[in-house]
């Protein structure tokens, strides 16, 4: 089509939009008008036609008088068929099949009812330009808006998959002039859709030429539309694109889309979790609902990252009461206002307090009586806990004591621990408090009343103080990018896939297990950072550097899921396993306890450090630790003195415990 032509049809289409918004709220009526004109002009052409355009003076009369009586045949059927409603921009196949129906049964209508004068010839033809004239003025008007569209959109577009996903990406650019992509082709890596046409768009190439193809295609967006592609290959896409000054866009998965939304609306930016190209977790929705509906759950930490999505989660399956049990009031506070926007029918009752505060705790399960726990308090920063070990062991462990214990006495039906895969060989201070955590819990497991369970897994993405947040603010600071080691690999998953699995396996087993959730392959984090410079439109060691610093106190290169003596054994869910070993009794847990607590009361850190490792075997302390304890050696004297009370022990912070009789009693 000729430059002039396209211009002047888009400076009419611009002129011409205002006073067609205007003429909106006469819409049914001007839509009603228009069908009277078509049935009048299509019930003309089809008399004309039968008669070569020389019509019988004798039959003219007949003709006339019968007009009114054919239109006011269709009408009612036009409506009936919902034809005299809707956009005409949005015309499709629906349409013409309403639109053919309408016509077929007024001709038969007709056809049965007219006079012997009448010719039944004119009644077909009529039928026949009536889809043809109705339709096609549909079809003419959504041509028109989607090639002023075409014309004045401002980003050409290459299109990555073209299966149903791009099909209605394409479909809904098209038919809206409102959105700003143009697309200009497909590329994907199916032969059998090369050069093929879906919607007037064509599959041009596979995606390996897609740099080629946004140089010579004036490319400013390339926006992915395969839900179901690999990380891998999406980050190689990326990386091909990295030097091509292009805006990177994707539909998300299935599981992530909104019903009822059209797909353009839910693109977004690409994500460093659609390179790891998780598969959506699949659930046992009904099994989950029947657990938890009508219940009170409490739980604790329900301010931090996994916390607060157990809170979100949880409140899907339409509990009697959440309890949103942390001690820190701000966070407690963000969760509170979020629950009450998004879920305010449901029962959330924020509660401030501290895991170590025994008569606090006491007073919430009485009061309350919760159904089940979710114990997810805990200090979770390795390098952080390596310098501030006494607070390590008194909250991770201590804490979990005091919680599970109760959560027994009260006869709390379900307590699941969240653990961490550090609990393995542990060689930090967060490791072997969690991996102690992990025994107290399996060792309260004789009650006939509460099912103690934990899950343990790796690194969550954007959890609070965690690298990708972290990257995330060196990289809008300007670099470097601080990276521990060129091989240190972490196992990572979202923080919505990782709380679903957690509520899976808390439907799951006897009690005294510990599921383990699959976490796939671990992840180099010089690998992450780089991913992430590239999602920000920069480039690694040009833009962004990228500075070693050597692993941090207590850190592993990588990290381990599982003990070697543990069987790692399969579950009703694929990507859910549990863990069978020996677990010790209370009384041997207690007695442990008994002399952690005495230590971190005198603050003896050699002593202490000798106590995990009796309690933990596999436990490897750091180089920062061991220097400690060198340092404790020569200048502190080992105190062997317990500071026991009738009903409590005292931790280094003066906070209570809960008592040894009152505990052996419970167990």
């Amino acid at each position: 089509m000729p430059n002039w032509i396209r211009q002047t049809l888009v400076h009419f289409g611009t002129t011409l939009k205002p006073r067609l918004i205007e003429l909106r709220g006469y819409r049914k009526g001007i839509i009603l008008l228009s069908h009277i004109c078509l049935l009048v002009i299509t019930y003309f052409g089809s008399i004309f036609l039968r008669f070569d355009f020389i019509v019988p003076s004798s039959d003219q009369i007949t003709f006339l008088y019968y007009l009114p009586i054919v239109v006011a045949i269709k009408l009612p059927l036009f409506y009936y068929f919902n034809l005299l409603r809707g956009w005409w921009r949005y015309a499709g196949m629906s349409d013409l099949a309403d639109i053919t129906k309408a016509a077929l049964v007024s001709a038969l209508l007709i056809y049965f009812f007219r006079p012997a004068s009448f010719p039944g010839s004119v009644v077909i033809l009529d039928m026949m330009l009536t889809i043809l004239m109705v339709a096609g003025a549909r079809f003419a008007v959504r041509a028109y808006t989607e090639h002023v569209q075409k014309s004045a959109a401002q980003r050409n577009t290459i299109i990555v998959g073209a299966g149903s996903a791009g099909s209605s990406i394409v479909a809904e650019l098209k038919r809206n002039p409102d959105l700003d992509y143009k697309p200009i082709g497909f590329v994907d890596d199916d032969p059998t859709k090369l050069g093929i046409s879906i919607h007037g768009v064509r599959v041009l190439a596979k995606t390996e030429t897609l740099p080629k193809l946004i140089a010579n295609g004036n490319v400013q967006c390339v926006l992915f539309a395969i839900p179901s592609a690999t990380g891998k290959k999406i980050e190689q896409i990326v990386t091909d694109c990295r030097d091509c000054n292009v805006e990177l866009k994707i539909l998300p998965s299935v599981s992530e889309r909104i019903k009822g939304r059209s797909p353009v609306s839910q693109v977004r930016n690409i994500q460093l979790e659609d390179l790891l190209g998780r598969a959506p977790v699949v659930l046992d929705v009904n099994t989950i609902r029947a657990k938890f509906a009508g219940k009170v759950l409490l739980i604790t930490g329900a301010g931090g990252s996994i916390g607060s999505e157990l809170v979100r989660q949880l409140a899907k399956f339409s509990p009697r009461r959440l309890l949103l049990f942390d001690r820190s009031e701000n966070d407690l506070f963000k969760i509170s206002v979020e629950m009450s926007i998004r879920f305010p029918e449901i029962d959330c009752m924020p509660v401030i307090g501290d895991i170590q505060d025994v008569a606090h705790l006491r007073q919430v399960f009485a009061s309350q009586r919760p159904d089940s726990v979710f114990h997810a308090a805990a200090y979770k920063h390795v390098p952080l806990m390596e310098m501030n070990c006494f607070q390590a062991i008194t909250n991770n462990i201590f804490g979990t004591y005091n919680v599970a214990v109760i959560a027994k006495e009260y006869s709390v039906r379900d307590f699941v621990l969240i653990s961490s895969d550090k609990a393995v060989n542990p060689t930090n201070i967060m490791g072997v408090s969690k991996r102690i955590a992990e025994l107290i819990v399996l060792s309260l497991q004789k009650s006939q009343h509460t099912r103690f369970t934990a899950v343990r897994f790796g690194n969550v993405l954007g959890s609070n103080g965690s690298v990708v947040p972290t990257f995330q603010q060196q990289i809008e600071s300007g670099g470097p990018i601080t990276v521990t080691s060129a091989d240190a690999k972490r196992y990572f998953m979202t923080i919505p896939e990782a709380v679903q699995l957690v509520l899976q396996a808390s439907t799951m087993g006897q009690g005294g297990e510990i599921f383990v959730l699959d976490m796939g392959e671990p992840v180099r984090i010089l690998d992450l950072a780089e991913n992430l410079v590239r999602l920000s439109g920069l480039e690694p060691g040009r833009d962004i550097k990228i500075v070693f610093t050597g692993l941090r106190p207590g850190e592993k290169l990588v990290e381990q899921l599982r003990l070697a003596e543990e069987q790692l054994g399969a579950t009703a869910h694929d990507k859910i396993r549990v863990l069978k070993g020996e677990s010790k009794l209370f009384g041997q847990v207690l007695e442990s306890l008994h002399d952690l607590s005495a230590l971190v009361e005198a603050k003896n850190i050699n002593a202490l450090v000798t106590k995990l490792k009796e309690i933990v075997p596999e436990y490897l302390p750091s180089e920062e630790i061991r220097c400690l304890c060198e340092l404790d050696r020569h200048h502190l004297a080992f105190n062997t003195k317990r500071v026991l009370e009738p009903m409590v022990m005292r931790n280094a912070n003066g906070v209570g415990v809960v008592a040894t009789d009152k505990a052996t009693e419970a167990a």
